[in-house]
């Protein structure tokens, strides 16, 4: 592999706000193709600006392809869909909830969606994380990574194949299907590796086992941030056997989500996760980031939240990275993330209402499902 193929930047974004900022300069200087898979967009105060820069862009001849979930996306307008289109860029949706006769089947569509949150541009710019647009999501925290070089053409592929299957079609993005897209980049596989998830394939998830042996093979720290937050009996398990180890675990959690059952259903593994062995960090804002670090070995950070859905159900993409300089300045960031939040403090926990268990006892009933 010669230097310049060896080239690659990244960057981390800790707020939506700032992520915003560098995908609108990005779509900005597009030149050649702007590929963009989105769970959450709405043609708001947020969405608006980017839509008038994706037509300008679609305008000017630059290869716009959108693709977003049907459900996610469902208040982004009819009108700006079309504006979008008349300008020239195709919009393609995920898993629209068309009539179906066999309601068995239509269920199981229903709860299938695609949670990724990817943008290409020029084919070398990418960014992928937890990010939607939204003027809800204005003033959260997340996490959001942006990579440039030859290393993103996984990610090519990987749209080009959600394309396909929401209609788009396949003669346009033959070249990106093909699997030489992702010749010569044996180097890169060494330090990093993205996790294009489709678990309609199946019920093993990629995305679950990669948390999961990352707190198995830890010997010195784990660090996991997520929004949503339903463990299983292994993975606190696993929690003790690390500490037994010496690991010191960190989960970082939002104490109040924009979904409230979400929240019941997390707060009901506060004390499990502290008896467990980790050290359990409450943020005060709104986090909408899904990131784990191990040692100072590897970083994981993507669009999957720490639930069943997240690994069983919804399309998600996240990358797998042991560059060290990257995964220092992802343990920076999980360092600062202390000075955020509090600790979980287990005796004054106990004191809550009783109508504060009954919530978190009814809301974990629902744990399967979300």
């Amino acid at each position: 592999m010669n230097n310049e193929e060896n080239k690659f930047f990244y960057k981390f974004y800790r707020t939506t706000k700032e992520a915003w900022d560098a995908m609108y300069s990005a779509v900005l200087d597009a030149r050649v193709s702007v590929y963009w898979e989105l769970y959450m967009f709405a043609d708001d105060e947020a969405g608006n600006r980017f839509v008038d820069i994706l037509c300008e862009k679609a305008k000017t001849g630059v290869d716009v392809k959108l693709i977003f979930d049907s459900i996610g996306s469902y208040e982004l307008s009819s009108a700006a869909v079309e504006r979008l289109r008349k300008a020239g860029a195709e919009v393609k949706w995920f898993n629209q909830l068309l009539p179906e006769w066999r309601l068995n089947k239509w269920f199981s569509r229903l709860w299938k969606r695609n949670h990724r949150k990817v943008l290409i541009i020029d084919e070398e710019t990418s960014f992928l994380g937890g990010v939607n647009v939204s003027a809800g999501c204005g003033d959260w925290d997340d996490l959001y990574l942006q990579i440039k070089g030859k290393l993103v053409r996984p990610l090519l592929r990987g749209f080009a194949k959600s394309y396909a299957r929401c209609g788009g079609d396949k003669e346009k993005v033959k070249r990106l299907l093909h699997p030489k897209i992702t010749k010569g980049l044996k180097e890169w596989r060494k330090k990093f590796h993205f996790f294009i998830h489709s678990p309609m394939r199946g019920r093993n998830s990629s995305i679950k086992n990669v948390f999961f042996r990352g707190l198995s093979l830890a010997k010195e720290s784990f660090n996991l941030v997520t929004p949503y937050y339903v463990p299983d009996k292994n993975f606190l398990k696993l929690i003790t056997k690390a500490k037994k180890r010496g690991v010191k675990v960190n989960v970082f959690l939002p104490l109040r989500t924009d979904h409230k059952i979400m929240e019941w259903i997390a707060r009901g593994y506060f004390e499990l996760t502290q008896k467990a062995g980790a050290s359990v960090y409450l943020l005060r804002n709104m986090h909408h980031g899904k990131g784990m670090s191990v040692d100072g070995k590897i970083g994981f950070v993507g669009s999957a939240n720490f639930t069943p859905r997240g690994f069983f159900h919804n399309e998600e993409s996240c990358v797998y990275f042991s560059d060290e300089k990257m995964v220092k300045d992802l343990n920076d960031i999980f360092e600062d993330l202390k000075s955020k939040s509090d600790v979980f403090d287990l005796e004054k926990w106990k004191k809550r209402g009783a109508l504060n268990k009954i919530k978190e006892w009814v809301a974990e009933k629902f744990k399967d499902y979300v």
